[in-house]
Parts: structure tokens; C-alpha cells; sequence
């Protein structure tokens, strides 16, 4: 039974791409976020509390947006911009500092740092 006050937690998020070794080059090395698995077809993106799943498939990238916080927007850049990656600068909107990117899949992702807290 679950507890009256226990809160949803975002277990993981599965995404399907077109090629693996890709995908884990561009996450693994140029966002610099952690692969902790790897093999049998798909690959695990440590986000903390969560994981990214990314599976060999048909990737649909529509609708799909996602936010990943890291601990410095402007560290991530710079190591963008040292792979070759033509990112933008990051925006600063108050609540948080933030790249938009799209992946290799056409996935598009909003890369940010949160404000710090008061």
C-alpha cells in the first residue's frame, strides 16, 4: 500500500534512437553526463533521482522536450563549444540559466542551471 503522502518520482524516460554508439558519444561526451550502462541494445544516462533510457529504434522526436539541470550551465557551455558544438549562449531568465539544443535524434533539450534559491 502506498503511503498517503509519498510523492510521484520521475522513475526514467525512454527514448528511442537511431544509432547507439551516436547517442552515447553526444550524451556521454559532449553534455559530459554520466553512462552507467551500456549494451544489450540500449544505453542508461544517469540524471540523478532518474535515468534516461536510450534504445535502439525508431526515434520520434516531435513532441518530445526534455529538461536536464546540471551544476553549471556555463561550465557545460564552454565544453560544448570545445567539442565543436555551436551552442548558444546560456539565456538567463531569473529562474534559471539555460542552453537549447537538439540531439543527434532531433530530440530537443532545454540544458539548464537553477537559480539559486533564496
Amino acid at each position: 500500500m502506498t503511503h498517503p503522502n509519498a510523492q510521484p518520482v520521475l522513475q526514467f524516460v525512454w527514448l528511442e534512437v537511431a544509432d547507439l554508439a551516436r547517442s552515447k558519444t553526444f550524451y556521454g561526451e559532449t553534455l559530459a553526463l554520466p553512462v552507467t550502462e551500456s549494451g544489450g541494445g540500449f544505453l542508461v544516462v544517469d540524471l540523478g533521482k532518474s535515468s534516461l533510457y536510450l534504445a535502439v529504434g525508431q526515434p520520434r522526436p516531435t513532441s518530445m522536450y526534455l529538461a536536464i539541470a546540471v551544476p553549471d550551465i556555463d561550465q557545460l557551455h564552454q565544453h560544448l563549444l570545445e567539442q565543436g558544438v555551436a551552442a548558444p549562449s546560456p539565456v538567463d531568465e531569473g529562474w534559471a540559466r539555460y542552453i537549447e539544443l537538439t540531439d543527434p535524434d532531433g530530440y530537443r533539450l532545454l540544458l539548464l542551471t537553477p537559480a539559486a534559491s533564496s
